[in-house]
């Protein structure tokens, strides 16, 4: 209780900070709205007072025009920081709720819902209450991604891992303002790839060369000379329109190029404001000095390669004023130009662009764990994975991530060097799943490289297999039993592809009678045994319980019940040996469905 009092305290302090500084850039928002409209008013002003002034009112116009421009851009920069002090206020207030159990305010990884994969769908990984939801801090669509193969997948990097999620626990403002800059995005923009974009190919015309050079000298020398009345206003304005035409040559291709550039620009902000924060502190763990390594030094790194980009970006958005995109394309040839600078960017930059964007979305994954560990300091630790698929396992004090630290009972489970697998048995309600649950979200976890609820956890390194829920399939016409079979046959091609494979079985074969049952039961678990896989398995069969009893790969473990009178209570905790009391006849007459 006392640490989560601990975070509590952390999360108001910092809305406490934050509620100050979204008063300040608010106040500022609203001055910054005068000092635009005036200076938007002072365009037609001079344009009606300057207008006698012949070639010094075009000079004042572009004076009046930028100087709007400017505040125009200030304006926007205070409305960007206000943005992002809201974004820091909606962290903490979804971290404040998510210690009162409401994780609604963070992904659930719908999308990823797959019941045909190798574990996930059994755990409730995914989907609305999920683990996901609990664990989840990334805010763009790739982040997600990347965490989600994580927890999938595994990580060969485990200790560095451990070593990168305890550095940036201890650097929990740091990781809040590494998401804030990215919380604004929409959705289609979280998912873009700049790196795909990098590596396509652009115009690449030698005439642009040369003409963005051309128009900007003969677009002064007219105005020179018509200021001076050397040349009528006429043959200024007509060679000026002259002067445009490789510019409208090429107007679909920049425009496309624009609009790209433009999309691009939010996900480009953030990442460049990602990157100079994530410059400001000196990492000490090895996988982060990676990545700073691969963003900030040598002569073409990341950093300088999404700067470059976020000013491609802004020389992209100052035409989207058509009068002042007129005169740029006069004056500077900025079309011809930006065609240029893009293909430049893209041949110094295009290839090594994938590698530091995944940088940025590795770290939301990383900051995931480092939060998870934040918020469950005193109920996590660090996982010691073995590299020998015999080795023991020992499991002290593992819980589920999901059930309240008030609530959560917390269990050992220990199988030895020549123990294969666990045969649990227990009443109903009385919490065989969800310790399977909780052994699997662990071992997950573990394999990740990330925090596990519990105190010791030491693991083979085996890749997760489970059968926990299957259902037929009417459109397949699979049955119920069909459909067990497939599942159990899915497994079993894995342990013999040579996969080192832990599995986690409850209630199999459910799906055909008594007899069936007990005999195939045993057999697939003595074939299990045989092929060199591990696992647990929760059954009301006690008949599988005789396999420990004349095997010393196997051991019988269970949870138990008490009833007295019409009472039913449940201790959740697992002890050796097999269940003696058994509760669905009790359960049908407490709930009035039998007599």
């Amino acid at each position: 209780m006392s640490n989560k009092l601990n975070q509590e305290n952390y999360y108001q302090e910092r809305l406490k900070e934050l509620y100050i500084e979204r008063k300040k850039f608010s106040n500022r928002a609203k001055r910054w709205v005068f000092i635009r409209l005036f200076s938007f008013l002072l365009i037609p002003v001079t344009v009606y007072f300057a207008f006698p002034l012949g070639g010094l009112a075009a000079l004042l116009l572009v004076a009046v025009t930028v100087l709007f421009l400017f505040f125009v851009r200030k304006s926007a920069e205070n409305k960007e920081k206000l943005n992002y002090v809201k974004n820091l206020i909606t962290l903490n207030d979804n971290e404040l709720k998510a210690l009162q159990g409401d994780y609604s305010g963070f992904g659930d990884g719908s999308d990823w819902i797959d019941p045909n994969h190798a574990f996930s769908y059994d755990m409730d990984l995914f989907g609305k209450n999920s683990f996901f939801q609990l664990f989840n801090r990334t805010v763009t669509q790739r982040g997600e991604e990347y965490l989600v193969h994580r927890l999938l997948s595994g990580t060969k990097r485990i200790t560095e891992t451990n070593e990168t999620v305890e550095e940036l626990r201890n650097h929990m403002d740091w990781t809040q303002r590494f998401r804030a800059h990215a919380m604004g995005l929409e959705k289609e923009q979280t998912n873009m790839v700049i790196a795909q974009w990098a590596n396509e190919s652009v115009i690449n015309r030698s005439w642009i060369r040369i003409f963005q050079w051309i128009i900007p000298v003969i677009a002064f020398t007219l105005t020179f000379l018509y200021y001076f009345d050397v040349i009528p206003g006429v043959v200024f304005g007509t060679s000026l329109l002259i002067l445009l035409l490789p510019v409208r040559q090429l107007l679909r291709e920049t425009n496309r190029m624009h609009g790209q550039l433009s999309r691009m620009g939010p996900a480009v902000s953030a990442m460049k404001e990602q990157l100079e924060i994530f410059q400001e502190i000196t990492f000490e763990s090895e996988i982060l000095k990676e990545y700073q390594h691969a963003l900030f030094h040598g002569g073409m790194n990341g950093k300088l390669a999404v700067g470059r980009l976020k000013t491609l970006v802004k020389e992209a958005e100052y035409r989207n004023n058509i009068l002042v995109a007129i005169l740029l394309n006069l004056y500077f040839a900025w079309d011809l130009r930006l065609i240029t600078n893009v293909d430049r960017w893209k041949s110094e930059f295009g290839r090594e662009m994938k590698v530091w964007e995944n940088i940025v979305y590795e770290l939301e994954g990383l900051i995931s764990a480092a939060v998870f560990r934040f918020n469950f300091e005193d109920q996590t630790s660090y996982a010691r994975i073995l590299s020998d698929k015999n080795g023991s396992i020992k499991l002290e004090r593992v819980g589920h991530p999901i059930i309240p630290a008030d609530k959560v009972v917390r269990n050992d489970f220990d199988l030895s060097e020549q123990e294969r697998f666990a045969i649990i048995t227990g009443p109903n309600m009385a919490g065989k799943s969800t310790f399977l649950r909780s052994v699997g979200i662990n071992l997950m976890l573990a394999r990740a490289g990330f925090p596990v609820m519990a105190q010791r956890f030491e693991f083979p390194d085996m890749h997760l297999y489970s059968s926990m829920r299957t259902s037929d399939n009417l459109s397949d016409e699979t049955s119920y039993f069909h459909a067990e079979l497939l599942r159990l046959r899915f497994i079993m091609n894995a342990i013999e592809r040579g996969e080192p494979v832990f599995i986690i079985l409850d209630e199999i074969l459910k799906g055909t009678n008594s007899k069936d049952k007990e005999e195939g039961s045993a057999r697939f678990l003595r074939k299990l045994s045989q092929k060199g896989a591990r696992g647990i398995i929760a059954t009301h069969d006690l008949s599988l319980t005789e396999l420990a009893k004349s095997n010393e790969e196997m051991v019988n473990l269970y949870f138990d019940t008490t009833i007295e009178g019409d009472d039913i209570s449940f201790d959740y905790v697992m002890r050796e040996g097999v269940a003696k009391n058994m509760n669905a006849s009790f359960l049908l007459k407490k709930m009035g469905l039998t007599d």
